[in-house]
């Protein structure tokens, strides 16, 4: 399949840019295309393919109004294809930056459409074995944000990523905690947050663009081994 590049500012989905709504990658129960259902005006109601019963994890995104991108090639854009489910630590052969990227086989042209739209470094999950994707969607309006999350099967551990202006709060949508120093995030070093129910490592809180992991289930050597390999992509 030819990966696709966004050729207008606004929402983007993977492995396809769809006409209207969000891209959604899920790792679980995934499997053929699916077509979305048409309202009586003909247009399409865009799919959500985030599986209903994962619990949200990380700062929420609000809606947008922006133009969405279209595709130069491919399907109509109510037509959504789905990412095969994979293990997280079975990566491709690497051919691009963004091969090494944990995910389903798609992940990498993900990766690589919104890297190469944004101004910022984006950074991907290399993970070991055991971890599988749960969800991933970017937007390119308001500068662009990307966020990406798994979930270990073994103990339901999970893992999610946020990076550009995903957050407009001053907070910078970190759970709350207690501050635990610092940590890395790539080649970035950001400070660590220990929540009630795991850790949070911030880059350039509340700002434009910043960087947050937050892990769930994830002691702090566990968490921070993950955020010390996160790749960079661009």
């Amino acid at each position: 399949m030819t990966p696709l590049r966004p050729r207008t500012a606004g929402t983007v989905r993977l492995p396809l840019l769809l006409a209207a709504g969000l891209l959604v990658l899920s790792g679980c129960g995934l499997g053929t295309p699916t077509t979305a259902p048409a309202t009586a005006g003909g247009t399409s109601q865009p799919p959500s393919l985030s599986p209903s019963t994962e619990p949200s994890v990380g700062p929420s995104v609000p809606p947008s109004d922006e133009p969405s991108a279209s595709a130069s090639a491919g399907p109509s854009p109510s037509e959504v294809v789905e990412p095969s489910p994979s293990e997280a630590g079975e990566s491709p052969s690497p051919s691009s930056s963004a091969a090494v990227c944990s995910g389903a086989k798609d992940t990498p042209d993900f990766y690589e459409a919104f890297a190469g739209s944004v101004s910022f470094p984006v950074y991907c999950a290399v993970l070991p074995a055991g971890w599988s994707l749960v969800s991933g969607q970017y937007r390119l309006a308001n500068g662009g944000h990307i966020t990406i999350s798994f979930r270990r099967k073994a103990d339901n551990a999970t893992f999610e990523l946020d990076e550009g202006s995903f957050c407009a709060d001053s907070t910078g949508c970190v759970p709350a905690g207690t501050a635990s120093g610092s940590g890395p995030f790539g080649d970035l070093s950001g400070n660590l947050v220990q929540t009630s129910s795991g850790f949070a490592l911030v880059v350039a809180k509340g700002e434009k663009p910043s960087w947050l992991a937050i892990g769930n289930g994830l002691d702090q050597a566990a968490f921070l081994a993950l955020t010390g390999a996160l790749h960079a992509v661009n």
